[in-house]
């Protein structure tokens, strides 16, 4: 049975370059206009320390709950006994929670930079981006992970 996506690994290289570019775009943003003095910060020091706190633990939290779950629901599909298609699908879940929990941390980093100045957050949610881009689909990777055979990897797409 053929897939519903023509590519499949294209697909999905598409939308975690989409995430990639979004979360640089609006760090990116913010970094203007902080530079430039269009948006002064708003936060007093005693906040921005607890912000501090409450960013690095958010993506410590982040980035180790977000592996624990992807290695779990990797283990998970590899047990099953699914079509290409169907561990495909499984997988592009697991990447989406992935990547929705590395951009998480790095958007409130930009947010917080954004209202306090510091760059501090601006360097989380730097190092969030990169976490990011490390972590992009490759399409060798995902047949390996999957135990897919060359026939299902060839129904997802070249």
């Amino acid at each position: 049975m053929p897939a519903t996506n023509p590519n499949a690994f294209a697909a999905l290289r598409l939308l975690h370059r989409s995430l990639l570019i979004g979360m640089a775009l609006f760090t990116g943003l913010t970094l203007y206009l902080v530079v430039s003095g269009a948006f002064k910060a708003q936060l007093g020091f005693s906040l921005d320390r607890n912000l501090q706190v409450v960013a690095a633990l958010l993506s410590v939290g982040c980035l180790f709950i977000g592996f624990r779950v992807f290695r779990n629901k990797i283990f998970e599909i590899r047990k099953v006994n699914a079509s290409g298609e169907e561990k495909f699908n499984r997988y592009r879940l697991a990447c989406i929670i992935w990547w929705a929990l590395i951009e998480m941390p790095g958007l409130f980093g930009a947010i917080c930079f954004l209202l306090s100045s510091n760059y501090a957050f601006f360097a989380l949610a730097c190092f969030h981006i990169l976490a990011l881009a490390v972590f992009m689909p490759r399409r060798d990777n995902i047949i390996v992970l999957l135990n897919l055979s060359s026939e299902e990897a060839n129904e997802l797409g070249n």
